[in-house]
């Protein structure tokens, strides 16, 4: 879904759409930096040519995720400034129907993250019920994907009926902040584990 409205965006014009596009392509790619570090991590734990481990293999990788993601978000936010002064001409049926697209995918994986959180839940030793972290984390995440997308639609139905065509550059502004702020804690946390902080 995320490919699909990155093409979407860039094919129908849509700043709106690629935002809510890159904005899960931050997610899915730092998923994917972490499945690979902690494959090499674990592949790598006794090779002696890492004096103290690889442990921080996975925080390397965390951190270069973050700041390729910080690179896109700088793009993303020049390139809706500059539609903010130069509208483009944007294809509103097909790019409000990739939208509700991908709310409804954000939407069916929200339902299917709480079941299994209701249906794995862990236990402390009081015997009371406490939740997955992993599994919140991903819940939260798709959460806020399912709200860009919800504020995507917004920003094109607003554009397709009521003329106000800055709203969708608007939209690739607000993306923009939310995967630099998502970004810059990444770096912050990774990079202080690399300096041994």
């Amino acid at each position: 879904m995320m490919a699909v409205e990155v093409a979407a965006g860039l094919v129908f014009g849509s700043m709106a759409l690629l935002a809510d596009g890159l904005h899960m392509a931050s997610h899915a790619s730092a998923l994917a930096v972490s499945a690979v570090a902690y494959r090499y991590t674990r592949k790598h734990a006794r090779d002696q040519r890492f004096n103290f481990g690889t442990g921080k293999v996975n925080f390397l990788a965390a951190f270069a995720s973050a700041v390729l993601l910080v690179v896109f978000a700088f793009i993303m936010g020049s390139e809706s400034i500059q539609r903010l002064f130069s509208p483009v001409r944007i294809v509103f049926n097909q790019a409000i129907l990739v939208a509700v697209l991908g709310l409804a995918v954000n939407s069916v994986c929200l339902l299917v993250l709480r079941e299994k959180d209701h249906h794995h839940p862990g236990e402390h030793e009081n015997g009371q019920r406490h939740r997955d972290h992993n599994l919140w984390s991903a819940y939260l995440h798709v959460l806020e994907d399912a709200l860009t997308s919800l504020l995507a639609i917004f920003a094109l139905v607003a554009g397709k009926y009521l003329g106000w065509v800055w709203m969708d550059p608007i939209m690739g502004l607000i993306g923009t902040v939310l995967v630099m702020h998502w970004s810059s804690g990444l770096i912050r946390s990774s990079s202080r584990v690399l300096l041994d902080m």
